[in-house]
């Protein structure tokens, strides 16, 4: 939820759900003007942000390691953490979205250690679907997050690796969710547009496989 907004959608929602922030900046004192800190989140009861969303790297410019940065905050200040990752269209087109994804994935969590993974959820969004009403195919989602399942279990384990939630973002729609969620390394989505549209958004988590 942006900023502005967070205390007025936890007021609504009370208990049933937990309200998350779209990001954080990764410092806690100093000169940083508009920026909202980790203990400000948490301060009012947010225990959730975004770190890495797509936007965030190419519009505002933020880096592999200011992103994990603000993972590393989040982690510290007892929050949970959705890490987005995802390759532009000209890097799918090179048949970079692995390479690209694992990088970013990599760097991202430099330093989370297992027993912290329980606090950390994945976001696969390919740039080129975020907002674009394109949406990859089942396959090409399943692929990308088996690959990063498997490097959760190079740099852990394979019990923190099946533990560890994936998601997939990117113009999910009603009719793209059932074909997306049946695939076995798909666990939830990152649900952008059509989470503004109560019946879409609707039929999306009552998702049928």
């Amino acid at each position: 939820v942006p900023y502005v907004f967070i205390e007025a959608a936890m007021g609504a929602v009370g208990d049933k759900l937990q309200i998350g922030a779209e990001g954080v900046c990764p410092e806690i004192n100093g000169a940083f003007t508009g920026a909202v800190s980790t203990s400000m989140l948490d301060s009012v009861g947010v225990k959730w942000a975004l770190a890495g969303h797509s936007e965030r790297r190419v519009i505002f410019g933020e880096t592999d390691e200011y992103i994990n940065g603000q993972c590393l905050k989040l982690i510290e200040q007892g929050m949970s953490v959705m890490l987005c990752i995802g390759e532009s269209e000209s890097e799918y087109d090179a048949n970079l979205a692995g390479a690209v994804c694992a990088v970013q994935l990599k760097k991202g969590l430099a330093g989370i250690s297992k027993e912290d993974m329980s606090r950390v959820a994945i976001a696969y969004e390919p740039v080129w679907a975020i907002g674009t009403g394109k949406v990859a195919t089942p396959e090409v989602a399943q692929a990308v997050h088996a690959q990063c399942r498997a490097i959760l279990a190079e740099m852990y384990d394979e019990e923190t690796a099946d533990a560890t939630r994936i998601l997939y973002g990117g113009s999910v729609t009603p009719e793209s969710v059932d074909d997306l969620m049946s695939q076995p390394d798909i666990d939830g989505a990152l649900v952008g547009g059509a989470s503004l549209d109560s019946t879409k958004f609707g039929r999306i988590i009552n998702f049928q496989v």
